[in-house]
């Protein structure tokens, strides 16, 4: 996610005092309107995201099977990796501009799709 996202996220799972990763999982739930707990604790010592090659961050997030379940076919729709997909969802959340790249597998395949006159299974 950009740097601007990864702060915010660890300024909000400090206020809380919970772990990154279960404030994550605790937004992509809320996104889907999947029930869940919001993330109370006496976390104090949170880790910096680690770099990306492309100067973006990374964190670990714990996200529940249920929120899971409508994150993977989501992303997969859209041609995103789950980690872009997870990252608009919280720089949507936060008003952060961010575009996930689109995998060339799914690139790929719309490509060959339109050149078959095929209705696009998916979109992005």
């Amino acid at each position: 996610m950009p740097t601007e996202a990864a702060q915010i996220v660890k300024a909000e799972a400090s206020k809380l005092g919970c772990y990154i990763g279960d404030y994550i999982g605790w937004v992509v739930c809320d996104h889907f309107n999947v029930p869940a707990e919001v993330p109370l604790g006496e976390v104090t010592d949170h880790p910096e995201p680690a770099p990306t090659a492309d100067g973006r961050v990374k964190y670990r997030a714990m996200i529940p099977r249920e929120a899971a379940d409508r994150v993977i076919p989501e992303a997969e729709r859209r041609g995103n990796s789950l980690g872009d997909y997870v990252a608009k969802i919280l720089c949507d959340r936060f008003g952060v501009p961010f575009e996930p790249r689109v995998k060339k597998k799914a690139l790929r395949a719309w490509q060959m799709a339109g050149e078959a006159r095929e209705q696009l299974p998916m979109t992005g």
